[in-house]
């Protein structure tokens, strides 16, 4: 096992040493191929980019809503009465204790 270990830090440091001479010698028949040469940007071409990130981002969006897992009909009803249910409780409470401050008040004040 140690010799595996010694052959491939030999292996790792042989394969550097080409990369580093890669690097440093070019080929001699290299043909080096330039770019087109860029045109001045048009004034619209903000507001393409524009377009294109907002198609981007709804195309996005349908996608993500596909992978939703959309509730049923009855945990939505089962979720839409705990909402109404948890509503008027904290109505009442609410009240209950606007009522007792009023009074309070009112008996403070005189």
């Amino acid at each position: 096992m140690k010799r595996t270990k010694t052959k491939d830090k030999a292996n790792a440091k042989g394969q550097e040493k080409a990369g580093k001479e890669l690097l440093k010698k070019p080929a001699k028949a290299q043909v080096v191929k330039l770019g087109a040469k860029k045109s001045k940007p048009s004034r619209l071409q903000p507001i393409w980019d524009g377009w294109r990130q907002t198609k981007q981002f709804f195309n996005e969006a349908v996608i993500e809503l596909k992978k939703v897992t959309w509730p049923n009909r009855k945990e939505t009803l089962g979720a839409t009465a705990v909402v109404i249910i948890l509503v008027i409780f904290i109505s009442v409470f609410l009240g209950i204790v606007d009522l007792g401050l009023s009074r309070f008040v009112s008996y403070i004040i005189g």
